[in-house]
């Protein structure tokens, strides 16, 4: 049911590459480089390299040019869907994005029945119509929750559907990301938890960052 981001990335790059270099360059979005958690982040990165304490040669993500947001961790929702105390769950991370053009990435975190993704692309204006569904994260009469607005599909939206998908953007530097996370019928009840996928939201970290120049 994971829905990979990257086949539909290529398909944008596709498109702006066949309207011609000029176009393409004019739909990128605009970085805030100054941002000073970026600042702080960079610098931590290179106090960390000069004492040996991180790869000096490039990762596939330090070469994305737009900072990386990514959840350092199992989010709340995933812990909530193993029951017990047991140990931290632990998943298995891809990477996608386009090492000739990398103005886009996703990030795929998988932990058994539940896949939290983070994209984020230059390309591309993340928004909404006027139909598209969005619930608030506290119940009536209850004080709002802090946090993104959270969309959530299951089969009352798509037939067949066994699962449920949870959605959210949140903008930062200038650049929207997008967190999707899915869930099997096992696991639905977890995407349907809206005020704690907002309050996750908090957890999403810069993990990666290097500015032009």
């Amino acid at each position: 049911m994971v829905r990979v981001l990257a086949g539909v990335c290529a398909g944008l790059a596709a498109a702006l590459l066949a309207a011609g270099p000029a176009s393409a360059q004019n739909q990128l979005l605009s970085v805030d480089w100054t941002n000073p958690e970026i600042a702080s982040f960079v610098s931590s990165r290179a106090e960390e390299a000069a004492r040996g304490a991180a790869p000096v040669a490039p990762s596939r993500l330090d070469k994305v040019r737009l900072p990386v947001l990514a959840f350092d961790g199992a989010p709340g929702l995933v812990q909530n869907s193993f029951p017990g105390l047991g140990p931290q769950p632990t998943g298995t991370r891809s990477v996608h994005t386009d090492e000739t053009n990398p103005v886009w990435y996703q990030i795929v975190d998988t932990y058994g029945d539940v896949t939290v993704s983070v994209a984020a692309d230059l390309r591309v204006q993340h928004t909404f119509g006027a139909d598209y569904p969005i619930y608030p994260t506290a119940g009536p009469g209850a004080a709002a929750t802090a946090g993104p607005e959270v969309s959530v599909f299951d089969e009352n939206d798509e037939q067949g559907m066994e699962g449920s998908i949870a959605e959210y953007t949140v903008t930062k530097f200038g650049v929207p990301y997008t967190v999707t996370i899915e869930c099997t019928a096992a696991t639905k009840a977890q995407c349907q938890d809206i005020a704690q996928i907002a309050k996750d939201s908090a957890l999403l970290k810069l993990i990666a960052a290097t500015p032009p120049g």
